[in-house]
């Protein structure tokens, strides 16, 4: 696949209208999350030509993928840093509020899914 073709098909895959439907596939992350990300792709579809396109956790942390060339790049990073902050207090699992720790793998959990595992 060239270059051009994988553009192409991130665009088409991309989330453009805050359709959830279609965000939904892209939240690689536990339910608890879910709610913070609806409302990122919400924000993000105020934005003209910015696309949702998926989400995941690393370290305990979320990381957002998106296609975007406009002027509005600070505007972008808020968004993305606002849900970051709140995942990093609100439990993977559940989404009540939650602390980040290393047990085996780093995640935030609340008090009920650490003492579960």
């Amino acid at each position: 696949m060239t270059k051009e073709q994988m553009e192409e098909r991130r665009r088409q895959l991309a989330v453009y209208d805050g359709d959830l439907e279609h965000a939904r596939p892209g939240y690689n992350v536990g339910e608890g999350w879910y709610a913070i990300l609806d409302d990122l792709v919400r924000e993000f579809a105020e934005i003209d030509d910015l696309g949702f396109l998926s989400a995941h956790e690393k370290w305990g942390h979320l990381r957002v993928s998106y296609l975007y060339s406009g002027d509005r790049k600070e505007d972008v990073e808020v968004i993305v840093k606002h849900a970051a902050d709140r995942c990093l207090v609100s439990c993977w699992y559940c989404g009540e509020p939650g602390q980040l720790k290393q047990e085996r793998w780093w995640r935030v959990r609340c008090d009920e899914h650490w003492s579960a595992t």
